[in-house]
């Protein structure tokens, strides 16, 4: 299990809009869908480049340069050419802070 670390404020996030956040480690995408707050690698498991400029169909995210497309809930693939699910991470509301549970 992995920690919970602070990434943005709740009302940085907009719904249908991507905000990214780095780590470290990580680099991470986040977006809201009604009162959920979705958090997602910044990395098409196709290609291995980023994923947040890709469109937002709902909670379908598609990567803009080859048009796989994930869930961003389950992380599941949804279109060819990714054949490996796109991480996804576990988040919480504390206060305004969107907190995302994150292994170094």
């Amino acid at each position: 299990m992995g920690e919970f670390q602070k990434l943005a404020k709740l009302s940085d996030l907009k719904e249908g809009e991507i905000f990214v956040a780095e780590t470290r480690y990580h680099r991470v995408g986040l977006t809201r869908l009604g009162n959920e707050v979705c958090a997602f690698a910044d990395l098409c498991t196709h290609d291995g480049e980023d994923i947040s400029s890709g469109e937002l169909e709902g909670d379908v995210i598609v990567c803009p340069r080859h048009s796989a497309k994930f869930n961003i809930r389950t992380g599941k693939v949804l279109c060819m050419p990714a054949v490996e699910d796109l991480p996804v991470y576990k988040t919480r509301i504390v206060g305004d802070e969107v907190e995302v549970e994150l292994e170094d």
